[in-house]
This record gives C-alpha cells, structure tokens and sequence, in this order.
C-alpha cells in the first residue's frame, strides 16, 4: 500500500477475529505514526482510544460532543482494560462491586470498573487469581 495522508475506515473491525483485529491496529497505528491520518467509525471505545488524539460522539447525524479522547475519557465512570494473558483462564465468577468480567476468549479478558477503583486495586485482583 502507499502511503496516503488521509484513510476513512467505516467500522474496519466489524466482524473480524482478535487476531486479525489485533494485526490490523498494529498496522494502523503504524501507518498513523508515518504520518497518515485517520479517519474511523467504531462502535468500540477502546479501539477509538488506541489510535485516536480527537473523538465525536455522533448520534442521528448529529455531533453531541467534540473533544480530546483525553477530556472525553476523564467525563467516564467506569474504564475498561483488555489484558493479553500468558496462560489460558476459565470464566471468573467473583462478585466484586463495581467490576465486571469478560472473557473474551480463554487467553484475552476484559475487565470493566468503576473509576472508584485503582490500577493498583486491579493488579492485586489479578495476582489474587493467580492470572498472569
């Protein structure tokens, strides 16, 4: 591919496997690093959060918020995390108030908290489990 200076990608991880979802950000942020902007549609916050300096929150044709991804993300209550493990996992089913899980396959989990929890809260959780 040659390098332009601007790509429009409409929702490019739609439908696509981890893997090759993960090989095409790779690319992306790359191609973004040589200069190239882009331009993207996605339904997936952390997608728009990995590439994205800028975000606009559409909703019916209509732009509802224009912004840093930095101001954007600090109005959020809750984050999530993707974590690539070392070892495969079976689903988790601890209770924990305001943390959610998501095994999104047995080697790549999601976790969702509210921000009244700390990274640090986080890891200890992760070590507690024994996940790695």
């Amino acid at each position: 591919m040659h390098e332009p200076k601007l790509l429009i990608l409409d929702e490019p991880t739609a439908g696509v496997d981890i893997e090759l979802r993960r090989s095409m950000w790779e690319f992306l942020n790359e191609m973004n690093e040589k200069g190239t902007s882009i331009i993207l549609t996605t339904h997936y916050l952390e997608e728009a959060e990995m590439l994205c300096r800028r975000i606009a929150i559409i909703d019916r044709g209509v732009i509802k918020e224009d912004t840093t991804m930095k101001s954007f993300l600090s109005q959020l209550n809750e984050e999530s995390f993707i974590f690539d493990l070392a070892e495969p996992i079976e689903p988790l089913h601890l209770d924990i108030i305001g943390v959610r899980f998501n095994l999104i396959d047995p080697m790549t989990l999601e976790i969702t908290m509210d921000k009244a929890h700390t990274m640090n809260d986080l890891f200890q959780l992760l070590e507690s489990q024994n996940i790695q």
